[in-house]
């Protein structure tokens, strides 16, 4: 609880991940993580015809999303209701756009990787194709929808908040496809592309977080609660050191030196795996934290907030 000379906020604590269920409760984060960088690294791959990007974008959303999320459910053997609200709830159109996605993207992949296979049929072939890349796009960015219609928060109600989850995923499939070269062989050319890519994501999500905050800190109170948590609260080592700084800052630096040194097409391995690392650390402790930092003011009476 914070409390101001204008009233008393209190944070959210539904999606803290600290209940009383143990590693259960744990669960929600690395899922929505999981859930953002799976779809955007099988989108990048899809771009590039990258094959390996294909096959490890779904084993983490097979494993990294679709386990984790069992894990947390309150009865796993029940998830199948959470389709019964598509029309209402962004949560059931989230699982729905897993589902579709899952299913399109693997047969997808199984069509491109095994030829002699019965969905190696061009027609059919682009059908997938653009059912896993349109699925893709929308799970990615579902969970900004989600957070955006919570109208007890208004720190998550924002047009800008499914554009940065979108933003972030692409960013963290880059970054788990230019790790993923080195292993499958490094092509220089497409390893060019991502970097430049990559910078111009980075950059873009900086200015849109910053964005977001001063705009934030402009409202009301319950919002600014959440702006201060984030940068001088209990939330900043992971979001102001972890996200901004760590995540965003560090790696913008090490792309523009690489670009501009011309070695964008051959990076030391050395340097490329702490640098995207600390991406991927930063797309997570953002996650958390913008999550965390949720605040609502008590509404009194009949529904009406407090007055004078």
């Amino acid at each position: 609880m914070i409390t101001s000379q204008r009233q008393t906020c209190f944070f959210q604590k539904d999606w803290t991940g600290t209940g009383e269920r143990g590693i259960r409760d744990r669960m929600l984060i690395p899922a929505i993580f999981f859930g953002a960088v799976s779809p955007g690294l099988f989108i990048s791959s899809l771009f590039f015809d990258y094959i390996p990007g294909l096959w490890i974008a779904l084993v983490m959303n097979f494993i990294g999303y679709g386990l984790t999320h069992l894990l947390y459910l309150g009865r796993m053997g029940r998830f199948w209701r959470g389709l019964s609200n598509v029309r209402t709830s962004w949560i059931s159109r989230g699982l729905l756009f897993n589902i579709i996605f899952s299913v399109s993207a693997l047969l997808y992949a199984c069509s491109v990787t095994f030829e002699s296979t019965l969905l190696s049929g061009g027609r059919i072939v682009l059908l997938l194709k653009i059912a896993s890349a349109a699925s893709a796009v929308l799970f990615a960015a579902y969970p900004g929808f989600m957070l955006s219609f919570v109208k007890a928060i208004p720190f998550w109600r924002s047009t800008l908040e499914p554009v940065l989850f979108f933003i972030q995923a692409i960013m963290g499939g880059i970054a788990i496809q230019l790790l993923s070269l080195t292993i499958t062989g490094v092509n220089h050319s497409m390893m060019s592309i991502l970097l430049r890519m990559n910078f111009v994501l980075v950059l873009f999500v900086l200015i849109l977080i910053l964005t977001a905050l001063i705009m934030k800190a402009l409202h009301g109170e319950a919002e600014r609660v959440s702006v201060r948590s984030l940068i001088s609260g209990a939330l900043s080592p992971h979001f102001l050191w972890g996200t901004i700084v760590a995540g965003l800052i560090v790696p913008l630096l090490f792309l523009a030196v690489i670009i501009l040194s011309g070695l964008d097409g051959s990076v030391p391995e050395l340097l490329l795996y702490p640098v995207m690392l600390l991406q991927l650390s930063g797309i997570y402790l953002g996650k958390y934290s913008i999550i965390r930092a949720g605040a609502y003011a008590p509404v009194t009476g009949f529904g009406v907030g407090p007055r004078g």
